[in-house]
């Protein structure tokens, strides 16, 4: 998260919030949008941890486990959590069928990089143009590594069958490009922090389903 602790502390507490109201919308409305509509507390959980990492940036042997678990998260959650969302959303079995294989290796490469995590000898930390730059010491993956990656986070949400998801994996796909731009070795925490303030969007998923149920109800009367 950018800028500062009680930044990281908002964001969380709002993100905590909104995730609550939409996993209680979703199961009342929805249930299929249920793992997309936890994605907020996911992002806010992310913000708190970060919230920590500033807490305790001038003290390395104390901040080294908020430094791993925020990188851990970033790096095994979504490209697992991502395609599931979206396969259970889906309806389409054949496009059910591609996220869950996507999943499955998203949950191979999430396992391949926390295997790398795991044999790092530290994590650095430094501030970057007001934004934590985490910098893993390990031998870096392949680049394929990372286009893999981005595909397992984004493609189920663009090709997603509910426009306010594909809306939502556009914006997760523009802030990855301007993240990587403008602010290279703070980039996965400006991302972060994009995807969390767009998963605001998701929240319109579930109304479209919503509407979509009222008006078929509407025509068979």
């Amino acid at each position: 998260m950018c800028y500062s602790l009680e930044a990281s502390i908002t964001a969380g507490l709002g993100l905590g919030l909104a995730g609550y109201g939409m996993v209680a919308k979703a199961l009342r409305h929805d249930r299929r949008m249920l793992l997309f509509a936890a994605f907020p507390l996911v992002f806010s959980a992310h913000q708190f941890v970060e919230a920590a990492v500033w807490l305790t940036r001038n003290d390395p042997v104390a901040g080294q486990p908020f430094r791993y678990l925020y990188t851990l998260i970033a790096f095994a959650m979504w490209p697992v959590l991502t395609p599931a969302a979206a396969a259970y959303a889906e309806s389409d079995p054949e496009r059910n069928r591609l996220w869950w294989t996507m999943g499955g290796v998203g949950f191979i490469l999430a396992a391949y990089l926390i295997a790398k995590l795991a044999g790092a000898d530290g994590i650095d930390l430094s501030v970057y143009r007001h934004s934590l730059a985490y910098d893993p010491l390990f031998e870096r993956p392949p680049l394929a590594t990372d286009f893999l990656y981005l595909l397992l986070t984004v493609a189920p949400l663009i090709l997603s069958e509910r426009r306010a998801i594909k809306i939502f994996g556009v914006a997760v796909f523009l802030t990855f490009v301007m993240a990587l731009a403008a602010n290279r070795p703070a980039w996965y925490s400006v991302w972060c922090l994009a995807a969390a303030v767009f998963s605001f969007v998701i929240a319109f998923a579930i109304e479209e389903e919503r509407s979509s149920d009222y008006d078929e109800l509407e025509m068979q009367r």
